[in-house]
Parts: structure tokens; sequence; C-alpha cells
């Protein structure tokens, strides 16, 4: 998998010392998990690890640790395009900033560049999309920088908390290349 690199970060793929304790916090944490599918179970160090065993080095789901370069590339969170559908050449792209310290700098934006690039670029994907939960402002502000549009809104699609419903928002955005 490429190694993707800005003037802030550097995504670099998934590697066994980054599954630990403060990983799983991340995903235990409700300031961080509440709008990650992941907050509707307990996670554990076991469960963390057995998906990265199931999921590590699937070329049609790369995912990447999201490091800080002015931090010793501290890893931050993490961005995983797809799966990667070849027939329709698409795909999603989904991500969090587990480093609460991390927020608010642009590190997400950075990061979906980062991939939105790689995928229109190397992988010659023809559209990239994003489901984004309607009151998950810094996300729809992230994908909105990097020129994603909205298509649709999916009425009362997921559950926020208990049984509060929310409208999720397709975001996507076509390769140049094909337009």
């Amino acid at each position: 998998m490429k190694l993707l690199r800005s003037n802030k970060i550097t995504l670099r793929p998934i590697i066994r010392s980054d599954i630990n304790e403060k990983y799983v916090s991340w995903l235990n944490d409700p300031n961080v998990n509440c709008f990650l599918e992941t907050r509707f179970s307990v996670q554990t160090l076991d469960t963390v690890l057995r998906y990265w065993s199931e999921h590590n080095g699937d070329s049609l789901s790369p995912w990447w640790a999201i490091c800080r370069v002015d931090e010793h590339h501290r890893h931050i969170g993490n961005i995983k395009l797809g799966p990667i559908h070849p027939i329709h050449s698409k795909a999603d792209i989904s991500l969090f900033i587990g480093d609460r310290n991390s927020w608010g700098f642009g590190f997400a934006t950075q990061a979906i560049t980062l991939v939105r690039d790689h995928a229109f670029n190397d992988l010659l994907i023809h559209k990239i999309s994003a489901g984004i939960y309607s009151n998950n402002i810094a996300s729809i502000r992230a994908f909105e920088k990097c020129n994603f549009t909205l298509e649709a809104t999916l009425k009362h699609e997921a559950i926020l908390s208990g049984s509060l419903r929310v409208d999720v928002l397709r975001y996507g955005l076509i390769n140049p290349r094909f337009m």
C-alpha cells in the first residue's frame, strides 16, 4: 500500500503496534465514536486486533494510519478507502481523528485530500463517496473543502443514540478525468 504525505500528515499502513490501549480508548470514547458504528459495542484489544488481522492488507479496502508530521509521526486516527467496487469503479471514504488534541487542525481535510488524489490519480477510480450524519458538522466541512458535494439526504437513516434518529447525508465526487 502506498505511503501518502502532505506537509502536516503522513498516511501509512496500520501496523500491529498501532493496535494498543490508546487506540481502543478512542473507539470507546463517546466524544470520538459518536458518529462511528463501533459505538454500538464495547471495543477491546482483542476485538480490534481481530478486525485488523482480518482486514490488514485488503487491496479493495485499504486503510491508513493518520500520523502527525510535527509530532514524530504520532498516530492520531485512521482513514479507509473502500470497499472499492472494481466493476463500478467507485468507493467510499471513511475516517476518524481519535486523538482529541488533534481536532480542529485540518488533519481530516488533508487526509481526505490525500486519499482522494490517490484514488483518482493512481487507482483511476471513477467516483468516491461518503456517508455523513447530518449533525457531524466537522466532517461535512472537511469533505466540502475537498470539493465533495451533497448528492442525497437519507431521512432518518441511522440511530444516533437511544431511539433518536438522524439523517445521513451522501456526499460524492467524480474523478475529473471522467467528466
